[in-house]
């Protein structure tokens, strides 16, 4: 099992906390290497980070979840991720087919990006 890193291509901060609400919303596109077994594992890294730096205000941002916007393609495949789990400033994912089957992408996710929808606090 190995962990591919995904490599994030745009942020579009699509919900603003605001009135004393401390939620907000991100919507990330993302490219992924080779994911060449069903037991690997997909990982965005210091995706808080890439947020608060979008934001350019200084708020510290921490991560509540994530969840697949839209699907990535290779080729003529189309590829969507599964669960989505939260550790620190890092989100990790399965990658499956569009029968929601953890499958392998050997040559990766890169002729269309993958979209994830990131909900995260802000102070």
């Amino acid at each position: 099992m190995a962990t591919i890193a995904g490599t994030v291509k745009g942020i579009n901060l699509l919900k603003e906390s605001f009135a004393g609400e401390k939620i907000a919303v991100a919507l990330v596109s993302f490219t992924l290497g080779a994911y060449t077994a069903a037991s690997d594992n997909g990982q965005l890294t210091a995706i808080s980070t890439a947020i608060a730096n979008q934001r350019r205000d200084g708020k510290t941002i921490t991560l509540k979840g994530a969840c697949m916007a839209g699907r990535g393609l290779q080729g003529t495949t189309e590829y969507e991720t599964g669960t989505w789990a939260v550790s620190g400033s890092d989100l990790t994912f399965n990658l499956n087919n569009t029968s929601a089957a953890e499958t392998d992408a050997a040559s990766g996710v890169s002729d269309r990006p993958l979209l994830v929808a990131i909900s995260y606090l802000v102070s």
